[in-house]
C-alpha cells in the first residue's frame, strides 16, 4: 500500500480519475470566469496566467505526493494526467496575453 504516507488509496485513485476527466473543461471555464468577471483584458489574462500556474503547481505537488506514498507506481498511476499535457493546455491560453 503506501510507504511513509497513510494515503487511502480509492481516495487517491477517485481524485486522480475525476481529475484527469475534468480537467480540460475546468481550465475552460476558469478561462470564461476570468474573461467575464475582469472587464481590463490584460488584467484578466494576467489574473487566468497565475491562477493556472497555481493549479499546476498544485498538481505536480500532488504527483510528487503519490510517489513518495508508493513505491511501486499505483494501478491508478496510469490515469494521471502529465505536467507537458497540462502546460500546453495553459499556453493555448496564455498565447491570448
Amino acid at each position: 500500500r503506501s510507504s511513509q504516507l497513510d494515503l487511502d488509496e480509492a481516495l487517491v485513485s477517485g481524485l486522480v480519475r475525476s481529475f484527469s476527466s475534468s480537467w480540460k473543461a475546468g481550465i475552460e471555464q476558469i478561462n470564461k470566469n476570468v474573461l467575464s468577471y475582469f472587464s481590463n483584458f490584460r488584467n484578466g489574462m494576467e489574473i487566468l496566467k497565475q491562477v493556472l500556474t497555481q493549479l499546476l503547481l498544485y498538481y505536480t505537488r500532488f504527483q510528487d505526493i503519490i510517489r513518495k506514498a508508493w513505491k511501486r507506481p499505483p494501478a491508478f498511476a496510469k490515469d494521471l494526467v502529465s505536467t507537458s499535457a497540462i502546460l500546453a493546455e495553459i499556453k493555448k491560453y496564455a498565447l491570448a496575453i
